[in-house]
Order: C-alpha cells, then sequence, then structure tokens
C-alpha cells in the first residue's frame, strides 16, 4: 500500500517541479528573446549567422504578433485587408522564415521548428531531472514541461479574442479550461502584456513573473477596456487612478 501512494508522490512532486521550471524558462526567455530590448537585439544582429535563431524569434514575436498585428485593438489583428496584405507581402519576402511566421497566423501560434526550440530549455533541465531520479517522478515532470509551447498553441489564440466569444470557435476538448479561473487571470495577464509592449506579464504559464517582480496590475482604465472585452468581474487590484 505504502508504494503506490509513494509512487503517486513521485508523480505529483515531478508535475509541479515542471511546472515551475516551465514557468520560470517561458518568463526569461519571453523578456529576453522574444520581447528583448531593442540595444539587446542590435547587437545580435552583428553575428546574424550565429545568432539566427534569437533574431528570428524577436522578429515573428514582437516585430510581427506586437508591432504588427493587434495594432488597436486585443481582440482584432488586421485594421484593414490591406494592413493583412502588406503583413503578408512582407513574410514572403522574407522567405522560407516569413512562410513559417504566416502559417503560425501571424505570430499568434508557434509552428513547425519554433515549437521545438520553445521547449527545449525546459527540456534539458527536466531531461537532466528524470534521468538521475525516479521513472514516476520524469512521469510526472513531462506532464508539464510541455506547458509552454502547448498553452501558445492551442490556448494564445483564444487570448485575443472578445473573453465572451472565447469559447465560440474552441474545439470541445479546450471550452473546459477556457471557462476556468486559470484562464482568466491568463487573460488579463496577456491584455497587460500586449497594452503595455511587452514589457511586463510574460507567462502563459502562470506563476514566474509575480516572484520575478514582472506583474503589473491593471489600472481602472485597463480595467475599463478588459470589461468592454466582455472580461469584467475579476475583483481587480487596480495600481492607479
Amino acid at each position: 500500500m505504502a508504494e503506490p501512494l509513494i509512487n503517486a508522490a513521485l508523480v505529483l512532486a515531478g508535475v509541479v517541479t515542471g511546472y515551475l521550471i516551465s514557468s520560470w524558462v517561458e518568463s526569461f526567455l519571453h523578456e529576453y528573446v522574444s520581447d528583448a530590448l531593442t540595444h539587446r537585439v542590435r547587437k545580435w544582429e552583428r553575428y546574424p549567422r550565429l545568432l539566427r535563431s534569437l533574431i528570428n524569434t524577436y522578429y515573428s514575436h514582437h516585430t510581427i504578433h506586437h508591432v504588427k498585428t493587434y495594432r488597436k485593438s486585443h481582440d482584432r489583428m488586421f485594421d484593414s485587408a490591406q494592413q493583412e496584405e502588406e503583413v503578408r507581402r512582407l513574410l514572403l519576402e522574407r522567405g522560407k522564415h516569413g512562410e513559417t511566421i504566416i502559417k503560425g497566423v501571424f505570430g499568434t501560434r508557434l509552428h513547425g521548428w519554433g515549437a521545438v526550440k520553445f521547449t527545449l530549455p525546459s527540456l534539458i533541465p527536466c531531461g537532466l531531472l528524470a534521468i538521475y531520479s525516479s521513472h514516476w517522478f520524469g512521469l510526472g515532470l513531462l506532464t508539464t514541461v510541455l506547458l509552454p509551447p502547448v498553452m501558445s498553441h492551442w490556448v494564445h489564440p483564444h487570448l485575443h479574442q472578445p473573453f465572451l466569444q472565447r469559447r465560440s470557435h474552441a474545439p470541445l476538448w479546450l471550452r473546459w479550461f477556457l471557462g476556468t479561473r486559470y484562464f482568466r487571470w491568463q487573460y488579463i495577464n496577456h491584455f497587460l502584456h500586449h497594452r503595455y509592449g511587452g514589457t511586463s506579464n510574460f507567462n502563459l504559464v502562470l506563476g514566474a513573473d509575480y516572484f520575478r517582480r514582472k506583474v503589473r496590475k491593471p489600472s481602472l482604465k485597463d480595467a475599463r477596456l478588459l470589461a468592454e472585452l466582455g472580461a469584467p468581474g475579476f475583483n481587480l487590484e487596480c495600481s492607479e487612478v
């Protein structure tokens, strides 16, 4: 009887450990790569072959997802058909990487090799932990270490819809999650991430931002804008009037 309980405890410990690692890695890389400061990106561009992966990640996420799309509205990718065509043309001129961004719905979903790169920084420490620990612990790790790409591919698009419409185009298996309090806080967190130019609130896998002090609290104006998106009633602790 003791052995099943021990195994269950090891799985649970692995789940928690994998979650913490995923959240920390996501928050850190989101800040220092995906939404890196301009002066850092300019240094990368001095070595385009060596640091191509970092440059491409910044371009697809910050340049396209933050700057070229969702310019005026959190829930509308393009302001006009002309703007969409301009961005599409810009990406096609970029070649294979641009085509990958288009297939990823203009940087809204991780697609192809990008998903692998996004997972590797978490897989490495989790893989080492799994090797030198119980296989039950390793099983628990695997259930949460893949959360960042899962959240980015399947959940992230719904964070850019009007809140009350978030379930309308979701597959059946995802609709329950989109109704949870966890998703509601993701929605607020991601709204603030975009509203303030990708300078805070980095997590989709919530948690590490709080420990890293990278969370911006919503102002009263932010709360009003969230209400316009259909997301009221969150007992928001506002940072300013």
